[in-house]
């Protein structure tokens, strides 16, 4: 049975590996920003994860994935909903994202396209803006309050 949790540091390498096989950026990501993950796990396996690098008021959400065996189950949905709930228990009001290939799925959880040059400039400098995105990614911006 998979929980829903905050990863342990052991569970690094399985993240990572999802999120490769869902061909998300890795490169930037740390022990540091587990604190500020939420994964769908079991004994060694990720199966689901999210998570957002916060600056104040501003977040940049990140790595959203879901094995694709488990795909269509609304554990992406979940988890987006649980993350969105945490950032608004942190005092986030705007979350931020890119993505080269689920714009629709954001938007239709209410996300808006938007000029990468719109978001803050905290959210700006973070490595997934400054070039481990690529710069054809869409971004996208929702208010939570």
């Amino acid at each position: 049975m998979f929980a829903i949790r905050t990863p342990r540091p052991d569970d690094l390498p399985a993240l990572t590996r999802l999120l490769d096989s869902c061909s998300l950026p890795t490169s930037d990501l740390t022990e540091e920003h587990l604190g500020h993950f939420i994964i769908l796990g079991q004994a060694g396996r990720v199966a689901g994860c999210i998570g957002m690098e916060v600056s104040g008021q501003d977040a940049l959400l990140r790595s959203l994935a879901v094995d694709p065996m488990m795909r269509g189950e609304g554990y992406g949905n979940r988890l987006l909903q649980l993350m969105e709930d945490r950032a608004r228990d942190e005092g986030v009001q705007h979350l931020y994202l890119l993505t080269t290939s689920a714009a629709d799925f954001f938007e239709h959880q209410g996300y808006v396209r938007t000029d990468r040059a719109s978001a803050p400039e905290s959210i700006r400098s973070t490595a997934q803006f400054a070039g481990v995105c690529p710069s054809s990614a869409t971004c996208l911006y929702k208010s939570l309050d």
